[in-house]
Formats: structure tokens, sequence, C-alpha cells
């Protein structure tokens, strides 16, 4: 049977916006702005506003060092309120949320990139070169808290599961969650006495924190820079731990591209529903779980607080999914679709609206700007994520009423396509 005329039609205009034609090969060229999934963008753009709340606290003051003793900072009730809202609703959830996102991004790439090049894992692969670079500057010469770097290394890990089947993506998923739990569980409760003794004294974390306020506060770049690497070096062990969920959801997200959830929505609305019901439930269950062991088990370990992660490897990537499909079940209201549609310009700008928030937060708080590190509680923290994600909103969808691409995109496309496409930042028709 012959298919449609408009229908043809539509997959021709489709093909016209991926392909580019010399007379004998393709040449690979940049997805259209009109071919995102706007779903994606917006979730995106809320996941900077939890990652930004979350990364407030390692901007503002050595929350990397106070976490771990009680050193006597924010003892206010204000800032004890933001603390636990920030360690139950924000911390690990939304850059899961992330994470998943890249997962997906990683498979929608992939599948467009092979209707436009013979080598779509080579695209790929400038792809995460470049992320590579970019992390690599951000974590040494800017701000210790980068995610980009990681994300880049564990990118390269999802090109062996390109050509795997969903189940086996979602089978690898569950099985890195399980194993780091039973890790976890191992380490902690069969060989207590392995982190303590490995850990550095109190002494040792109150002279860190003392260094840290000096550095970030009034100290010279050069001094900052010193501390950046010792804070990178000390939260590497946390970070190994955290690796395994991180792919997990990287797997989670490029199972969902896989089985191109995110294009026919409303075909899955009672998979969305049934997974917004047990999302909450597991996480629920976890996050007590992860509670009870940071104030039962932790709060008595002299070493790191590492015991809670039992917790955060099941609660962050079940909550993070009871988060996406909130939004998606609110998406089916057309009031909700008004007021969560500026979101969609930040998510569009994901990579130069991470990277503003690190070179805006650095400002105030570091001794080359403001030098208000140590002085801002958590409570203020929030208040003051919020104002920078605001002007963050507004910026973006004045930007992109003007350009297709926020500024690091578009140098971000330019490398990965070496520069085939040349207008890309020209005002949009």
């Amino acid at each position: 049977m012959n298919e449609p005329e408009e229908k043809i039609s539509s997959r021709k205009r489709e093909e016209s916006f991926y392909m580019a034609n010399d007379g004998q090969n393709h040449i690979a060229t940049p997805a259209s702005t009109t071919k995102r999934i706007g779903e994606l963008d917006l979730i995106r753009g809320m996941a900077l506003l939890g990652i930004l709340i979350a990364n407030m606290q390692i901007f503002s003051y050595p929350y990397l060092y106070t976490s771990i003793i009680d050193a006597g900072w924010w003892q206010n009730a204000w800032d004890q309120t933001a603390l636990w809202f920030i360690y139950l609703f924000v911390e690990q959830k939304f850059f899961t949320i992330f994470s998943f996102l890249f997962g997906l991004g990683f498979m929608i790439f992939l599948q467009r990139a092979k209707h436009k090049t013979d080598r779509p894992i080579r695209l790929y692969v400038r792809r995460l070169l470049f992320l590579f670079v970019l992390g690599l500057i951000h974590t040494y010469l800017i701000w210790s808290g980068d995610i980009l770097l990681p994300y880049a290394l564990l990118g390269f890990l999802l090109i062996f599961f390109y050509h795997k089947s969903a189940k086996t993506m979602l089978t690898w998923a569950v099985g890195l969650l399980v194993a780091s739990c039973l890790f976890m569980i191992i380490q902690t409760f069969l060989f207590d006495n392995f982190m303590a003794a490995r850990a550095p004294s109190v002494l040792v974390i109150e002279n860190l924190i003392q260094d840290s306020v000096h550095a970030y506060s009034q100290g010279t770049y050069m001094d900052m820079l010193i501390q950046r690497l010792l804070d990178s070096d000390f939260g590497m062990e946390f970070n190994i731990f955290m690796m395994p969920m991180i792919l997990a959801m990287f797997l989670f997200g490029a199972y969902a591209g896989k089985k191109e959830l995110f294009r026919n929505l409303n075909q899955h609305r009672t998979g969305i529903k049934k997974m917004w019901r047990w999302s909450f439930i597991i996480g629920t269950v976890f996050l007590i779980v992860q509670v009870v062991l940071r104030t039962q088990v932790d709060a008595q370990n002299s070493g790191y607080n590492m015991a809670h992660i039992i917790g955060v490897l099941i609660s962050a990537p079940a909550l993070c999914f009871f988060y996406i499909t909130s939004v998606l079940l609110l998406l089916q209201r057309d009031i909700w679709q008004r007021l969560l549609r500026p979101l969609k310009a930040v998510g569009r700008m994901a990579l130069t609206n991470y990277l503003l928030q690190t070179v805006v937060c650095t400002l105030i708080f570091y001794s080359y700007g403001f030098g208000m590190y140590g002085k801002l509680g958590p409570a203020l923290g929030v208040v003051l994520a919020f104002i920078i994600f605001g002007i963050q909103i507004i910026a973006s969808n004045l930007w992109l009423k003007h350009f297709k691409f926020g500024p690091m995109e578009w140098i971000w496309r330019s490398f990965t396509y070496k520069g085939v496409f040349a207008k890309t930042l020209e005002k949009e028709d």
C-alpha cells in the first residue's frame, strides 16, 4: 500500500533537516531545534534548579568537610531546616535526573546520527572529547564540584551498550545498583572498621575546613588552585561509590531512548502512572533507610559518612523517576504547560546555564569576587539559588528568541560536526 502523500512529504522535510547531500556522501549536520522533545528540555531545566540548590552548599562553604564531622556550622533553625530539605528532597535526586537525560540523549543522538553519517560513533566520541576537555578545565581551573568530567568518562562506556537490547540495558542498570548496595552493606556491617581506619582524624578535617575558608574567601588564585586539588582528591572516594549509580542512570536513560518512550508519551500514560506510584513508594522507603543509617550508623562512625549511601543508591534513582513522572503527569494539564513552559529554554541551554552557575557563584563566594565564602548559610543559599535560576529563566528565553542555540551548545556542536554548519547562531525566521 502506498504511503499517503502528506506522510511522504513530512518524511522528506524531516530528512532535509538532518542531511545535506553533496552528490555522493551524506554530510553530518546537527539536529534542528524543531525536532527537540520539549518535555525533555523542560525536565532538564528543572534538574538544573535542583543541581544549583545542591551545589550551592559546595560553592558557599566547606560542605565537603563539614558534612563529615559536627563542626558547629549553621545551627540556627532556618539553616537546619534548609539542610534537611536539601538532604531529603534535593541531594542526589536531580543530578540523577541529569544522568538519566544524558543516557537518553546518547541514544537519541546516535539514532539521529546514523541517518546522517555512516560513522555515528565517531560523532559521539568527538562530542565526549569536547565534554572531557571542558570538564578538566572546569574541575581544576574553576570549581572542584564539576560533573562534566565523570559524565564524559562514563559516557565512553555507553558505546558498548549501543547495539545491546533494551532488556540488556535495563538488566545492567538494575544490577549495578543492587551490586553497589550489596558492596556497601558488606563493607559497612561486616567490615565496619575498614572505612574508619582509612578516614582522616577530626583534627585533619578541621584543618581542611580552615584552609578552605582561607583559600576561597581571601586567598590568591594559586591558593584556590591548590585547595581545589585537595578537595578533588578528598572527594574522590565518595565519587567512586557514586559512579555505578551514574552509569546505571545512563543505562536507564538509554533504555528509555531505545524504547522511544518519550516519542509516544500518550501511549505510555498508564505506564507513567504506574511508575509514578511505585517510584514514590520505593523512593520513600529507601529514603527512610537512608535517614536511619545516617543518624544511627554514620553518626557513630569516626570515619566517612558512608553507610547511608546504601539508601541513597536506591532512593535517589527512585525519587528521580518520581520527579520525572510527576512533571509528565502535570503536563497533561494546560495550566501546568503554560506555567512550566519557560523552563524549556533553560533546558535547551543546559550546558551554558550549568557553567554560568559556576561563574556567578564563584564570583559571589571567592576572593576574586565578593569573598562571601563561609559567610552565607544554607537557608540564604537556597534563596540565592532561586534568584540566580530566575534570572537564568529570563535570560535563556530572551536569548532563544534571537538564536537557535546557547553559546556553549553552539561551540559543542561546532566541534562535534567539524564546522559543517555555518549559521547556527543566526536569528530564526
